[in-house]
């Protein structure tokens, strides 16, 4: 049993991770994001709330090399929520998008709710300047100055630690954890406020303004802020203009960190130059078309104008943040990938691996049991080799049905199978309005990063999720559709900068839109439509 629940009987889903990671993820990168995640994301906004059994649930897992989250976690954080202020993207946690699960949630109780108080009230005052959403932007921008600091020392020191004793490298591992860390501990509260003040814009926009579009307004209102996902694209732009390779060397020194994924097995532009010169040539000619001064809200008394214009001011700053986490939480990954490189380089000297990108087979307590010499070399180079067989295998059905091979929710270790998960329509399918508008254009089925060259101007892109690192595309597109996600996915987010009618939360919609299609996405109604092969 496992908090009144045996192994079986527990629900998982993907929801809340499958934006994050969109593909399996290799076992040293999950030891190394996975406790993060739980930890940060979970294990803690259940103390904050008081839950009896927070230190002895179980909370996430890997099946088939992808990550999954125990939905009753989700079901208690939005159980203590009033329908009227509840985050819309609380539906993907869900099963069929049914919020009203979360009632039925073993906790809180009413009779809970002096626990309940009492837990928030510590947490307030272990943590206020980041629960506060009057003070976490600020706090914030003071972080991730302290956090560039400690990332440019921590590669300094990469060049000595070739040669130094591991725990010296491990040491530098856990000074990289401790950076990803700050950056998490903000964050999680920037994104429950991202969700609270949008959610809060739209109701005003629907009671006060428009009732009919408070959706469009409230998506266009929330456009045309900076962001660090928007720098990037403008440096690749700017570095195709210049087209000169100390421009490059600029882009990789300021930029080079990123990456495709979390998983830190997976290159940094730094490491793959040859990727950065395909994606500046993909936003070369065109910028984001945002002008969001041009529009007017309609007439306000001055005390609705002055709480409109706060709300407004709050949602788009934690809109920013949400694109900005990835920006800096990459920089200590990237570090973190260097010094799981330098271990590696100790194993293939010692024989245990015959590569060092086998090293992200491993998980780092193995990592740490091995040069501690409590794990013996020959059983670490057996569990590398038999993870390496058990991953291709999971790689290889995740390539050839991305939807099936990531299903929203699993019962144990079976997938759930959701009634009305297909389109009743073979031609037109309903999912989540994301960005508003409506475009026309060819169907271009893309399931990873390297499929992203095959995109041409006018394409409208369909997708599992979209990554930051995706965004460049974005100047080429129509208009876009994706599997996973919400009116705040960094999907959404980017998607209305560049003014890309979206539509998100279609099951397998990968699967039901052939490439070459001709498709209508209107991501005012959340419609996405056939017109013709």
């Amino acid at each position: 049993m496992a908090n009144g629940q045996t192994t079986n009987e527990i629900l998982w889903t993907s929801g809340f991770i499958n934006e994050r990671i969109l593909a399996p993820i290799s076992p040293l990168g999950w030891s190394l994001v996975g406790s993060f995640i739980e930890e940060l994301a979970l294990r803690d906004p259940l103390r904050f709330l008081g839950y009896p059994d927070a230190e002895t649930i179980p909370l996430t897992r890997l099946w088939h090399g992808l990550p999954y989250a125990n939905a009753r976690a989700f079901q208690i954080f939005y159980k203590v929520f009033p329908d009227w202020i509840l985050p819309e993207d609380a539906y993907r946690y869900f099963p069929a998008g049914d919020v009203a699960l979360r009632r039925r949630a073993p906790y809180p109780r009413r009779r809970d709710a002096p626990r309940v108080v009492r837990a928030l009230f510590r947490a307030f005052l272990a943590d206020p300047f980041n629960v506060s959403p009057l003070h976490n932007y600020r706090r914030w921008a003071r972080y991730t100055r302290e956090h560039d600091a400690q990332i440019a020392a921590l590669r300094a020191q990469l060049g000595t630690l070739a040669h130094a004793p591991p725990r010296q490298i491990f040491a530098a591992l856990d000074e990289a954890k401790r950076t990803s860390r700050g950056v998490l501990r903000i964050h999680r509260w920037s994104l429950m406020h991202a969700d609270l003040t949008f959610g809060v814009l739209k109701r005003l926009a629907r009671a006060w303004l428009d009732r009919d579009h408070a959706g469009d307004i409230a998506a266009r209102l929330v456009a045309d802020v900076p962001n660090k996902t928007l720098e990037v694209d403008a440096a690749l732009r700017q570095l195709s203009m210049d087209n000169c390779p100390s421009s490059i060397d600029h882009f990789l020194k300021e930029h080079g960190h990123r990456s495709f994924s979390l998983d830190i097995a997976v290159p940094t532009f730094a490491e793959a130059p040859a990727q950065v010169a395909r994606l500046a040539q993909m936003t070369a000619d065109r910028r984001p078309t945002t002008d969001v001064s041009s529009f007017v809200l309609p007439p306000l008394s001055w005390g609705k104008r002055v709480i409109f214009n706060w709300v407004l001011s709050l949602a788009r700053r934690y809109m920013a943040l949400r694109e900005d986490q990835r920006y800096y939480w990459q920089k200590s990954l990237a570090v973190s990938r260097q010094l799981c490189l330098l271990l590696a380089e100790r194993l293939r000297a010692d024989g245990v691996i015959a590569d060092r990108d086998a090293v992200f087979y491993a998980t780092l307590p193995e990592l740490v049991d091995v040069f501690d010499a409590w794990l013996p070399k020959a059983e670490l180079a057996r569990r590398i080799a038999a993870r390496q067989s058990e991953w291709r295998e999971y790689q290889r059905e995740f390539a050839q049905a991305p939807a099936r091979a990531y299903p929203p929710f699993l019962r144990g270790d079976t997938p759930l199978n959701l009634a009305g998960a297909r389109s009743s329509s073979p031609t037109r399918w309903h999912g989540r309005a994301i960005s508003p508008g409506k475009a026309r254009g060819i169907a271009r089925v893309v399931r990873s990063a390297d499929e992203l060259t095959r995109v041409q101007r006018g394409d409208i892109l369909v997708a599992p999720a979209t990554d930051p690192a995706w965004t460049p595309v974005f100047a080429l597109l129509a208009g876009l559709i994706v599997e996973r996600g919400g009116v705040l996915s960094h999907s959404a987010v980017v998607a209305r900068e560049y003014r890309l009618p979206a539509v998100a939360g279609i099951p397998n919609i990968v699967a039901e839109i052939h490439e070459g299609e001709i498709i209508e996405v209107d991501g005012t109604r959340g419609l996405v439509s056939r017109l013709s092969d």
